[in-house]
């Protein structure tokens, strides 16, 4: 939805949409949300060297523990058609993980292409 001024939505803000629409898809444990996010060719990079892909994130979501999660944000940055964000996910009050998620712009639409977690 565009801001309250009438303005189209800057890029920045679809990034930080998409990113949020991330973070709900893990908190409602819905593949289907999360597969919007994710562009095709999407791939992860776990600290353990694992790589994972799409469809392997999107299998595994359900498996996942139940737990109360939040996500926090520290930093966001559009740099032409490619933007980053970074933040940090607690569950159950402890902390989980950092990451660094790439997005990209394809074909005037903006997608996850890529995340980065570490302890």
């Amino acid at each position: 939805m565009p801001p309250a001024s009438g303005a189209p939505r800057s890029d920045l803000d679809e990034v930080l949409m998409l990113d949020d629409l991330w973070n709900s898809a893990y908190h409602h444990r819905d593949p289907q949300r999360m597969a919007g996010v994710l562009a095709d060719d999407w791939m992860a990079f776990f600290p353990d060297g694992t790589v994972v892909f799409k469809a392997d994130l999107l299998e595994g979501m359900m498996r996942n523990a139940p737990a109360a999660l939040v996500f926090e944000r520290h930093a966001s940055r559009v740099y032409g058609d490619t933007a980053v964000t970074r933040g940090t996910l607690y569950a159950d009050g402890e902390r989980v993980q950092s990451f660094f998620r790439v997005f990209a712009r394809r074909a005037g639409m903006w997608q996850a292409v890529s995340v980065q977690v570490v302890p």
